[in-house]
């Protein structure tokens, strides 16, 4: 795959964080690095142009933009790349193994990778999790985040990790519970959903109704934000992550209510006219 970066200056400071998204349905990721772009006022410094995509323009106030873009904030050393449309899978593994090469030679410090994954427990909670390299597994959990105790990665985030280990540089993955993608498990449980199909038309419907987990993308905003010793003003965020909350939990008794209903009515012997 051909990669072009094009940038205009990144200073080699030793505590330059390089922050992306991983492709994954509630978009917390993706959400976390807007915020934080548009929060620390970084500056656009460069952009990528990966030759096997089909052209894609981003418009911005008018002008003309490649689809992925760097910015940099250099008060809170933090690299971030923004994109406007999703790697396709099957060139996500080189596209990573490409940034990598190039976060090397700016000599950035760490990458970090921002994702999410339905509540370990009954309900979400604000717990970031990660998967690092082993000789920085204390590091991290020194910054409050819980490790993942067991499990098999793949996709991917697996791509993304099997490319920063074994490198001169530091990587994670980072993960926060996400209520979206907890209230689709909860559906899949009940056998309310269970193809691949299903899931990924209800998913597309919910993100498309109530928007991406913006309460999983200010739990990641924070967990950056303790990487880089920075103080990030989230209140808008928060209120609007309360909204969301009630939203889901309000879509999700209506995906539950046709099975509830269901059991109700053998329950009384009662009919059921649809």
């Amino acid at each position: 795959m051909r990669l072009e970066v094009k940038i205009s200056g990144l200073p080699r400071d030793k505590r330059n964080i390089l922050v992306m998204a991983c492709p994954e349905p509630s978009l917390a990721g993706v959400v976390a690095v807007e915020y934080l772009i548009d929060a620390l006022k970084m500056e656009e410094i460069g952009a990528i142009r990966i030759t096997e995509m089909p052209p894609v323009i981003a418009v911005v106030n008018g002008a003309a933009k490649l689809p992925h873009r760097i910015f940099y904030s250099r008060e809170a050393g933090i690299v971030a790349i923004r994109q406007h449309v999703p790697i396709p899978p099957q060139i996500y593994a080189e596209f990573i193994h490409k940034v990598l090469d190039w976060a090397e030679e700016n000599k950035v410090k760490l990458v970090v990778c921002l994702s999410s994954m339905p509540a370990a427990g009954e309900r979400e909670s604000d717990n970031v999790y990660f998967v690092t390299e082993e000789d920085l597994v204390e590091k991290f959990k020194q910054y409050g985040f819980e490790p993942i105790k067991e499990a098999t990665v793949a996709g991917l985030e697996g791509a993304y990790l099997d490319a920063v280990l074994g490198r001169n540089i530091d990587g994670a993955l980072l993960i926060a519970e996400s209520r979206l993608l907890t209230a689709i498990k909860r559906l899949v449980d009940s056998g309310k959903i269970s193809t691949h199909r299903d899931v990924m038309l209800i998913l597309n419907d919910l993100v498309g109704r109530v928007g991406p987990d913006v309460g999983a993308a200010l739990k990641l905003i924070n967990a950056v934000a303790k990487l880089a010793e920075i103080q990030i003003d989230t209140t808008k965020l928060q209120e609007h992550a309360s909204k969301y909350a009630f939203l889901i939990e309000k879509n999700l008794e209506a995906l539950f209510k046709p099975v509830e209903a269901v059991a109700t009515a053998q329950k009384r012997e009662i009919p059921l006219v649809f």
